[in-house]
């Protein structure tokens, strides 16, 4: 997506009043379907953002209750197309009048919101959650080490809420560069104790004195650092990488679905 930015970009700070004062239900959140946002169109949002929007949404966008634009939690929008649709066509009732702005600069602020604020992501395209839900279930086979709202294996990190917690391009780097995209607090984890048992698993928790693990065999194991004779922490990933194994449209429809767990 090319972007042009043109000069007149002060009527911007209406969007982000906008998303604060419009009432639909209440506490929406955000949903993204097939969609794709380049690197030049995030990064040109933040710009406009900071210099429009960020006075009244703050720098993190959860200054205006209610609201949590890097999250995707609005009062009012629900897609893409409701956020402009909202902006061009105003609301009479509460004072907002019609903006008739220039679709790039509309692009470009869209395209922040949805990165999660991250202006140096990269691009990422996010499909259709239902059907991502599909590969979640099948060709990704990820309940095989995820477990969403109660269901599926312990193994691998909870994805409940990884929608409310990372950021699209994190999520779309986790799915296929594991390893660069692995958070420190899920690194592989091997232990022997002094009594000469090895324990292989992931990190719950980790405290001064403790560390909490869960092991290959899915048991929560909890293991006093002074028992410890060895601690070892991996750097590669035991998830496997999606590239190549998933098309491009299996890949935008599972990050649309892992964006839309939320732990609501």
């Amino acid at each position: 997506m090319r972007l042009r930015l043109v000069s007149a970009v002060a009527p911007v700070m209406w969007i982000a009043w906008l998303l604060a004062v419009v009432a639909i239900p209440e506490h929406a959140v955000a949903q993204v379907d097939d969609h794709q946002y380049s690197t030049a169109a995030i990064q040109a949002g933040s710009r406009l953002y900071a210099a429009q929007c960020a006075l009244c949404h703050g720098q993190n966008g959860n200054s205006v209750a209610g609201v949590d634009l890097a999250r995707q939690q609005f009062r009012r929008a629900a897609s893409d197309d409701d956020i402009r649709n909202t902006i061009t066509t105003g609301v009479a009732d509460a004072g907002m009048p019609a903006f008739r702005g220039q679709p790039a600069e509309l692009d470009a602020l869209v395209a922040f919101i949805r990165s999660g604020f991250d202006m140096n992501a990269t691009p990422f395209t996010v499909g259709d959650a239902t059907r991502g839900k599909a590969v979640y279930d099948g060709p990704g086979a990820c309940a095989t080490c995820h477990r969403v709202a109660g269901d599926g294996a312990r193994t691998g990190p909870n994805l409940s809420d990884v929608g409310a917690l990372r950021q699209p391009a994190a999520i779309q780097r986790s799915l296929l560069e594991p390893s660069r995209g692995m958070m420190p607090i899920n690194r592989p984890v091997r232990i022997v104790t002094r009594d000469g048992r090895t324990i292989r698993g992931r990190r719950v928790n980790e405290d001064t004195a403790t560390v909490q693990l869960m092991d290959d065999a899915e048991r929560l194991v909890s293991l006093s650092k002074s028992d410890i004779l060895e601690f070892e922490l991996g750097t590669v990933s035991g998830m496997p990488s999606f590239s190549g194994k998933l098309t491009d449209q299996e890949l935008a429809n599972l990050l649309a679905y892992l964006l839309s767990l939320r732990g609501q």
